[in-house]
């Protein structure tokens, strides 16, 4: 199968949020299945807090996560952790139903990694000013 993206279509399919305790509240949100969640964030506010985005995200069936940011490898150790939990670890065979979770490095990358996505997207920033940036980076791609 072969996909085309245009960039008029890649704001149609991206919805922001920040983080907080209803970052992905609402019942459009309610399956993230189809889902790929981009997290930037700059700093590990509270670690509870993304514990419990990670088990809401992981737990609502998102399987493709990406971080950003200063604070995007403390957030992905927590969320590996959940995604361990959640989704369960075998010693012999690994991983039974994990989640792809990577992270890129550079806040310009964004358009680059919306692009590679199959699906809808959910951008979670730390803060307005990030979220903002994000906004800004795709309007001009």
């Amino acid at each position: 199968m072969l996909q085309h993206i245009y960039p008029e279509q890649i704001t149609s399919n991206v919805t922001y949020s920040l983080i907080s305790k209803r970052a992905i509240a609402g019942k459009r949100l309610h399956d993230l299945s189809s889902y790929t969640v981009i997290i930037i964030a700059d700093e590990l506010e509270d670690e509870v807090l993304i514990k419990n985005i990670a088990d809401d995200i992981l737990t609502r069936g998102c399987k493709n996560i990406a971080f950003c940011g200063e604070a995007s490898e403390e957030m992905q150790d927590i969320f590996d952790q959940e995604d361990r939990e959640i989704n369960g670890f075998n010693d012999i065979t690994g991983y039974e139903d994990f989640a792809v979770i990577r992270r890129f490095e550079d806040i310009e990358q964004l358009p680059e990694e919306i692009e590679m996505c199959w699906n809808e997207v959910l951008v979670i920033c730390g803060d307005m000013s990030l979220l903002r940036d994000c906004q800004g980076i795709i309007e001009e791609s």
